[in-house]
């Protein structure tokens, strides 16, 4: 029997659980794009403004439900525009389905037609430049190539640590039928290539790790994306709390266990709360899950901060290359952060040896008292132009715990980071693998897409915000009530730190009115000036019904006071 590609390309991913796609046709896309018009009851397509947009927005849509969304749109803008949110996706671990093509234009790659993305001569490399920063791509010739790598491809994508994987088609693919009954090699649905149990721990290693944990004196858990993807919050909380044992968490893990709890002590490295610092340097075990404890996380890998001579690092990852990546270690253990966490559980209960957690965690509450945990008093300024820390002061008192902190790079989301006290799990998300500024403002409408009936609040720099102004448009034209907060110093913050006072270049910019960009757009948009204005202007926006814009006149304050 013959079959359209277009149809069994919907098909395959319907099967697969995947039912969001975001793009802008182009190439020989728009007759990929054809077989959902009929399947619009179970795919959802979002037509985005921006191929970086695109790839942001599935980036977030992974963050939010561990499964992966569908990138679609031309190659050779695909790869370049649309690596800015690829990138984000393969340096953090999370899902994300590629198509795009090579643009050959009716099979005459070897006569250079423009945009052509084969890789011959005069044509630039489409699938190299994806293969630089994917798990898998292939090349699809011929629709039985294009079946079996769009297989192979969500396989790759959601098994093992996550990423993108990309199939980049040839021009002929879409226009082509496929006859199921006979390809070779044969045609099987997808359900059979994806029952892979994910790595689990031994229970010689779960006793092994139990039995450390319960001896030490000072244990300390740190917890990154690993943890986030999968879903292991109630498990890190039943450990943390069985064992009365400080959580501290990477960047990317911010939030994967609510900053409120007892046991948490907030994100770790060079902008963290002194108390998290002080019990990662202080304990004699650190059980890292779900993080490869990077050289961003750890003070760039300084010798007093985690010492692996004296301190004992059992570390647990889904990538055996992750566990003991940047330190040696005492165990290093290969499983799904969930499994993981169950099974060490389990084995701490049956332990002989009893830990006093109550003793242990009135000792932690008490030192994150004195140490003022998310109570600095830089928090409480009243000086113009508005200090940073009292904007995420007045978010953290207005927002709920079913609210969503969407973070954009640059020293906005340090001051984020720093200050704002994640009330549950999941709660902030943020681009932290490539932490390309510019990312928040996207996925925050796949965020408000995603999540439909939380209220979504992002917050950003003039910087970064200037990078993306089509997703204002965006956010008007899908009805989507998202808040945009930006902090306005007129410069590059991070890059403007660096710069001696008298050597600054390329770093500062004139005083955009953000507010009046906005109202452009046709969104409500609203400045503010004096701190005691601030709380009823954000109170505002996140009450209301449609997208608004809150610009603050932010002091150009150094992110370098946070490091300690």
């Amino acid at each position: 029997m013959e079959y359209p590609v277009r149809l069994l390309f919907a098909d395959i991913l319907i099967e697969a659980g995947i039912d969001h796609v975001f793009g802008i046709p182009g190439g020989n896309t728009p007759f990929i794009f054809d077989g959902f018009v009929d399947k619009k009851d179970k795919i959802k397509t979002i037509l985005v403004r921006h191929e970086g947009g695109a790839s942001v927005m599935a980036d977030m849509h992974a963050r939010i439900t561990g499964k992966p969304a569908v990138v679609v749109g031309q190659g050779p803008f695909i790869a370049t525009s649309g690596g800015f949110g690829i990138l984000e996706s393969f340096y953090s671990g999370l899902p994300m389905i590629i198509i795009c093509d090579t643009s050959d234009y009716f099979s005459l790659p070897l006569h250079g037609p423009y945009q052509n993305g084969t890789g011959d001569y005069g044509a630039a490399d489409v699938p190299a430049m994806l293969k630089a920063m994917t798990k898998f791509t292939t090349v699809a010739t011929n629709p039985t190539e294009f079946m079996h790598g769009l297989q192979l491809a969500i396989k790759h994508a959601t098994t093992g640590r996550p990423g993108p994987a990309a199939v980049v088609i040839r021009w002929n693919v879409p226009f082509e039928n496929i006859d199921l009954e006979n390809t070779n090699p044969k045609y099987f649905p997808i359900a059979g290539y994806l029952r892979n149990s994910p790595p689990h721990i031994s229970q010689e290693d779960a006793n092994k790790a139990a039995d450390l944990l319960v001896k030490a004196q000072n244990p300390v858990m740190v917890i990154g994306q690993g943890v986030r993807s999968a879903k292991a919050y109630d498990e890190v909380v039943a450990i943390a709390e069985l064992l009365g044992m400080p959580v501290a968490t990477s960047y990317l893990g911010k939030s994967a266990i609510a900053e409120t709890h007892d046991c948490a002590v907030g994100m770790m490295g060079g902008t963290a709360q002194k108390i998290t610092n002080q019990k990662i340097t202080g304990a004699d075990v650190i059980l890292a899950v779900g993080t490869s404890l990077a050289p961003d996380n750890t003070k760039w890998l300084a010798r007093d901060y985690i010492n692996a001579e004296k301190q004992k690092i059992i570390h647990i990852d889904i990538e055996s290359l992750n566990a003991g990546w940047t330190f040696p270690v005492e165990m290093g253990i290969t499983s799904d952060a969930k499994i993981a966490l169950k099974e060490i559980i389990a084995s701490i209960k049956q332990h002989p040896i009893k830990v006093d957690a109550k003793k242990r965690v009135e000792t932690l509450m008490a030192d994150k008292k004195e140490s003022r945990y998310f109570d600095e008093e830089a928090v409480y300024s009243d000086e113009t132009p508005i200090a940073p820390e009292r904007v995420v002061k007045e978010l953290n008192d207005i927002m709920n715990e079913d609210d969503l902190l969407i973070l954009d790079a640059g020293n906005a989301r340090l001051w984020c980071c720093r200050h704002f006290q994640s009330k549950q799990a999941g709660q902030v998300l943020a681009g932290g693998g490539a932490a390309a500024i510019g990312y928040g403002t996207p996925a925050a409408i796949s965020a408000q897409i995603t999540e439909p009936n939380k209220r979504v609040v992002c917050v950003t720099g003039d910087g970064g915000f200037s990078t993306q102004l089509y997703a204002l448009e965006h956010a008007k034209d899908l009805k989507l009530p998202v808040t945009y907060v930006i902090m306005n110093n007129s410069c590059l913050g991070n890059i403007h730190d660096y710069q001696a006072p008298d050597r600054k270049i390329a770093s500062e910019y004139s005083t955009m009115n953000c507010a009046d960009i906005a109202r452009g757009f046709g969104l409500k948009g609203v400045r503010v000036d004096d701190p005691k204005d601030l709380k009823a202007a954000l109170k505002e926006a996140i009450e209301s019904t449609e997208a608004v814009l809150v610009e603050v006149m932010t002091k150009n304050e150094s992110h370098f006071k946070l490091m300690g």
